[in-house]
């Protein structure tokens, strides 16, 4: 909520061109550091080892070395992808935003050590106090400056005030400059399908973006940017209970019968899939109303492309949640499978979409992207007999049925339905 709020603080400060360039720029960061991803803090959430000062002061170590190398890697790029999108100014931005990633290596351990302990609470109130600080200095910098270096500074602030905030979690804790060989090779051993599964991930998550910063305009570009980022809020919210809670739960419990471990999970999860099932309901049948309300007329595209990405953002959300559990079985290599097949489709189905219907054909494919990614999700599960395929089925026909039931409620009252807005299917540029 928190970041959806500063959202909207910031789309009335700045122009949506504004939001188009730092799309370009946070899916290139993005991707140089899922592209040198060895799961560091996967590995101390999963290794038995992780409270050996030896084996994490090795984790932090190997981690401020690839935060080096990856900004190096950002100077040199910066070139090419200015003269690629035909931005100049991506050739001065990307090294200054970039050096947010030097911030993110000096992280202290100490977030991954309280997941795997559980204590998710403290990591949750730390992460939820950053963020407010963040949101205020972010909304600040754009206050005072309407212009691109408002949004970059923005990042900084944020990542600086992370690594600040994150040596006070555990303040017993002794950070020093140290590599294990024995260590290392265990977090690079256990890395190798984190490494290839983030690669694939940031094509499947990414390549939407840098596709349409290519063949639509930087304006509606940046409000693409915005609509995909509200989706993407309860996708992320999934996330994080996947990742700081069911990914630790599984490991923990990794040697408990199968049989025993699926009846346990079974319950929490239907119920938890649910409530999220009816949240995404009623915000896919009030999605438009609320860009209306909330953004002026410069972003009114979003009252269409936010309904369908909402949509979408369910699959998302049942492919987390089981991507979780198989982490925590130490099976990252379906998750890699399944990215595999998203990007696939995503490769094929964009430029065919767009060719066809526009950036609407193009949506529609972002919102599809994945249920081909769910299958080799669902099959690992079935392998691993700690599958819950017949559950999520039920619950998605009862989220279709709700918005069904939302819709209807709404023409009755006389305010049409949420996809009204949506354009012609058949091709007619981007420009209408």
């Amino acid at each position: 909520m928190l970041r959806f709020v500063t959202s909207i603080a910031l789309a009335r400060l700045l122009a949506p061109q504004l939001f188009g360039l730092m799309l370009i720029v946070g899916t290139f960061r993005a991707g140089i550091e899922l592209f040198s991803d060895v799961g560091i803090g996967q590995n101390i959430v999963y290794s038995k080892n992780a409270e050996d000062p030896d084996f994490y002061n090795t984790a932090w170590s190997l981690q401020i070395i690839r935060s080096v190398a990856i900004w190096v890697i950002f100077i040199a790029l910066s070139a090419p992808v200015a003269y690629f999108y035909k931005e100049p100014v991506i050739l001065y931005i990307l090294p200054v935003a970039g050096f947010g990633i030097i911030f993110s290596g000096l992280n202290s351990v100490s977030p991954a050590l309280l997941q795997k302990r559980l204590l998710i609470a403290r990591v949750n109130i730390f992460e939820l106090v950053v963020q407010l600080v963040s949101a205020i200095g972010a909304v600040l910098f754009a206050f005072f400056s309407r212009t691109i270096w408002a949004l970059v500074a923005g990042g900084l602030f944020t990542s600086a005030v992370y690594t600040i905030g994150s040596y006070f979690l555990l303040p017993n804790l002794r950070h020093k400059l140290y590599l294990s060989k024995q260590y290392s090779m265990e977090i690079l051993h256990f890395g190798k399908w984190i490494f290839l599964s983030s690669v694939i991930f940031f094509l499947s998550v990414n390549y939407d973006r840098l596709y349409f910063a290519k063949v639509i305009p930087i304006e509606l570009l940046g409000v693409y940017g915005i609509a995909r980022n509200i989706s993407d809020l309860i996708v992320n919210l999934v996330g994080r209970l996947g990742y700081n809670v069911v990914f630790p739960f599984i490991a923990s419990h990794s040697q408990t019968p199968r049989a025993a471990l699926h009846q346990q999970l079974a319950r929490p999860r239907a119920a938890f899939l649910l409530l999220v099932a009816a949240g995404a309901s009623v915000l896919v049948a009030t999605a438009d109303l609320a860009i209306r309300l909330l953004y002026d007329q410069r972003y009114s595209a979003a009252t269409w492309m936010l309904p369908v990405l909402i949509v979408g953002a369910w699959f998302s959300v049942l492919g987390r949640v089981n991507e979780s559990i198989l982490l925590g079985l130490g099976k990252p290599s379906y998750a890699t499978l399944a990215n595999a097949a998203k990007f696939a489709f995503l490769l094929v189905g964009l430029p065919l979409s767009v060719a066809a219907g526009g950036l609407l054909g193009g949506v529609l494919v972002v919102a599809l992207v994945d249920l081909p990614r769910y299958l080799p999700i669902l099959i690992g599960q079935r392998r691993q007999r700690l599958s819950y395929g017949m559950q999520d089925l039920k619950i998605t026909i009862v989220m279709f049925l709700l918005i069904g039931l939302w819709e209807f409620l709404r023409w009755q009252l006389g305010f049409g339905t949420s996809f009204d807005s949506l354009p012609s299917f058949e091709f007619k540029g981007f420009g209408g």
